[in-house]
């Protein structure tokens, strides 16, 4: 599994087998963000430090920007609505995909991190 492909199903970065959250649903709210102490497969800690995914913002905060972008230029440019729907729509739709993009800036944070082995993938 390529280092992208483990991003986007969020996988531990250094087996790329286990599960980085306990569900895998993002919209079941009450258990969105939880993520076991350490990989099943593996044993790679996923808590490494107080705070550790506080830098997640850093890695999720290009995500949104991206997808802002993209949505204001369809909206804006191509479709030419007009400025009071365009901001509802704009903020429904980051709304709704918060859960995921918070996760996938974790996915990122920890894959900066943690190195992955080989061998680890192979088993």
């Amino acid at each position: 599994m390529s280092l992208a492909s483990a991003i986007v199903h969020q996988k531990c970065p250094r087996c790329r087998k286990g599960n980085l959250f306990v569900k895998k649903n993002p919209y079941a709210l009450n258990d969105a963000l939880k993520m076991p102490d350490r990989c099943a497969v593996c044993g790679q800690d996923f808590k490494m430090e107080p705070g550790f995914y506080i830098g997640a913002l850093w890695t999720s905060f290009p995500i949104v920007i991206f997808l802002m972008t993209s949505l204001s230029i369809i909206l804006l440019v191509i479709v030419k609505m007009d400025l009071y729907p365009f901001f509802a729509v704009l903020t429904l739709f980051l709304f709704s995909l918060q859960p995921i993009i918070i996760r996938l800036g974790r996915a990122i944070w920890i894959s900066i991190f943690v190195e992955y082995d080989p061998e680890l993938g192979e088993r």
